[in-house]
């Protein structure tokens, strides 16, 4: 290969990168009408033991939802992801200092919170405290520079304990989520954004959430769909995927993780390679817990959003990180449906 076709790969990874997670970019994605959601289905959720994952995008709502809701979580795992509130309501600073590294701000970031704290629109940060939090950042990531990620740990270590934020940087995987043996090769970014490199992030992201868990094995329980209440008022598909192991069927007491799909990897886009193939329902079928993911729409006009990514810079509303944002609400909702009360 010349240098100029090196140069030429090197342009075309970096474009790849600004596609996943630019949702101003003007491609198309092609869309599959869903099926018809199934009605919810109740269980016996364990309230104490409820976490949120995001890769991307969906790394950048998982904060969101960690802060806003803190009271309800008890963990939170960031894939390729930036500190909360990391756009502060601009599309400028999402696609410059929260993708491409630089003057992020974290001090201002944590005031931020605090004001939100103050103003009843997040939890308590106290809630933080006894939180533990999973960072993880690819060694060949293009997409998102490293001071990306590294700003959001230092915006955890400042709100719990240091020796609860654990940060992975020594993984050799592109922008992707990386999985023992499913997906594209570790250097590769291209759909489902799954990397084959014998790296279980699923099970490495649970184990720091919630300790020692019982070896994975073979997910006999269901992937099914559940609806998302007021999807159509948050630019979200009308169901989510949810993964149900043989246990919590039964009726047994389960914990309940979040786990959010990046930019092009929702399910009118991939189908439901990412909650198929991501390896968190064969830790859920040993560990007893309920896998939701939830699943947000690509748009061609307002809101321009044709990658599907989800809200972290305020294309739904001013509020998007905090309890008033319309994808944290329909998210709450759907736990709350799932467990037949308010969690």
């Amino acid at each position: 290969m010349t240098q100029a076709d090196n140069a030429s790969r090197g342009t075309v990874v970096r474009v790849c990168g600004l596609l996943m997670l630019a949702a101003v970019l003007i491609t198309a994605c092609g869309t599959e009408e869903p099926a018809e959601p199934a009605e919810t289905i109740t269980y016996n959720v364990d309230s104490s033991r409820i976490s949120v994952s995001g890769m991307s995008s969906g790394a950048m709502m998982a904060t969101q939802l960690h802060i806003a809701h803190s009271s309800l979580f008890n963990g939170v795992a960031l894939l390729s992801g930036g500190p909360w509130y990391c756009a502060r309501g601009s599309m400028n600073r999402a696609l410059g200092p929260c993708m491409k590294g630089g003057d992020i701000g974290t001090a201002e970031l944590i005031s931020s919170a605090k004001q939100a704290e103050a103003d009843g629109a997040v939890d308590s940060l106290a809630n933080l405290a006894d939180d533990r939090a999973w960072i993880f950042h690819g060694t060949l990531d293009e997409a998102v520079a490293e001071p990306v990620s590294q700003a959001a740990v230092a915006f955890y270590a400042e709100l719990m304990p240091q020796e609860s934020v654990v940060y992975v940087d020594d993984v050799e995987v592109t922008h992707g989520f990386p999985t023992l043996d499913t997906g594209v090769a570790c250097d590769v970014m291209e759909p489902p954004y799954l990397n084959a490199c014998g790296f279980d992030a699923a099970g490495e992201l649970l184990a720091a959430i919630y300790g020692e868990l019982e070896p994975r094995v073979a997910g006999t329980g269901k992937l099914r769909e559940i609806p998302q209440p007021g999807a159509d008022d948050a630019t979200m598909l009308d169901h989510a995927l949810l993964y149900v192991p043989e246990s919590c069927a039964g009726g047994d007491a389960c914990g309940l993780h979040v786990a959010l799909h990046g930019c092009l990897q929702s399910a009118e886009n991939i189908g439901d390679a990412f909650a198929a193939g991501t390896g968190y329902n064969e830790w859920a079928e040993a560990n007893r817990l309920l896998v939701l993911y939830p699943q947000v729409a690509s748009s061609k006009i307002a809101p321009l959003n044709p990658m599907g990514c989800w809200d972290w810079w305020g294309y739904t509303e001013d509020g998007y990180a905090t309890k008033a944002g319309p994808q944290i609400n329909v998210i709450k909702a759907t736990m709350d449906a799932l467990a037949g009360r308010s969690l």
